[in-house]
């Protein structure tokens, strides 16, 4: 009797541990943040407390390929620094356009390639901007926790003005508190437009290097879970829905806010 209460034990525990490897593992998690015109929500987190659906350019492209592999498309918004933090250290999380850049290499797998754009470095109208080293003594305003952040002051920026969204910079660049700004260009015109600033006045200089914005994961995550996402883009790609989706969102109206809206008004940084 003993022997066979063994044997049904251990057909039990057969079962359970063949039912658990079976067990599908849990969809990856993907996180964004509030970096117009890649990915935003309206409203945002800054004008109110219940901040609403995501969109922008990635924000899009990412739903429809989320959509091919199986995803269920759900994005979480955070603040940029958490989102970085959690996607670095998992387990299987994505975040969604993060700038590949060489301090960030190591520490995500760069999944998929979405879209380039050019860091560029804007001034003030009358400041120089013809090189990086003639504002590096002058108040310069970039997003916190960005690769640009981190190369300016890789290069030895005195006056680094971090803030923790790019319509801060442009409302700084607008009130003249900082001479010159370094963003990847789209950011840069869109977060003007957000503030009613003037494109024209600004002089928009050197371009530092290519922005190259991924959907990146955590280190965790599986290279053949990956493949499938990589291949479903490149089908994206090859049916023309990527530049479809590109040519749609890019063309979007951006819709100013006033300061008057805007549950954060004092930028908490330098």
């Amino acid at each position: 009797m003993a022997g066979v209460l063994r044997t049904l034990l251990l057909l039990a525990a057969a079962c359970c541990g063949q039912a658990w490897a079976q067990a599908p593992a849990p969809e990856l998690r993907l996180l964004a943040a509030e970096l117009p015109p890649y990915t935003y929500q309206v409203p945002s987190a800054s004008v109110s407390e219940q901040p609403g659906p995501g969109r922008g350019v990635l924000h899009a492209l990412v739903l429809e390929l989320a959509r091919r592999v199986g995803h269920s498309g759900r994005i979480e918004y955070l603040p940029w620094f958490r989102a970085q933090e959690i996607a670095r250290q998992g387990p299987r999380v994505g975040i969604v356009a993060l700038t590949r850049s060489p301090e960030r290499e190591p520490h995500y797998r760069w999944m998929v390639e979405l879209l380039t754009d050019d860091l560029v470095l804007v001034g003030s109208p009358g400041v120089d901007v013809g090189a990086l080293d003639r504002v590096k003594d002058r108040p310069v305003g970039v997003l916190e926790f960005s690769g640009a952040e981190a190369l300016v002051r890789s290069l030895g920026f005195s006056q680094v003005s971090p803030q923790r969204e790019e319509w801060m910079n442009a409302k700084r660049m607008k009130d003249r508190r900082i001479d010159a700004w370094v963003a990847p260009r789209a950011m840069v015109v869109h977060a003007v437009r957000e503030v009613r600033g003037n494109l024209d006045v600004l002089q928009f200089g050197q371009v530092i290097r290519p922005s190259r914005l991924y959907l990146a994961t955590s280190p965790d995550f599986p290279e053949d879970e990956a493949a499938r996402w990589q291949a479903a883009w490149a089908a994206m790609q090859a049916d023309g829905t990527a530049a479809r989706i590109m040519r749609q969102q890019m063309q979007a109206e951006v819709n100013p806010v006033e300061d008057q809206k805007r549950r954060i008004r004092e930028e908490p940084f330098n």
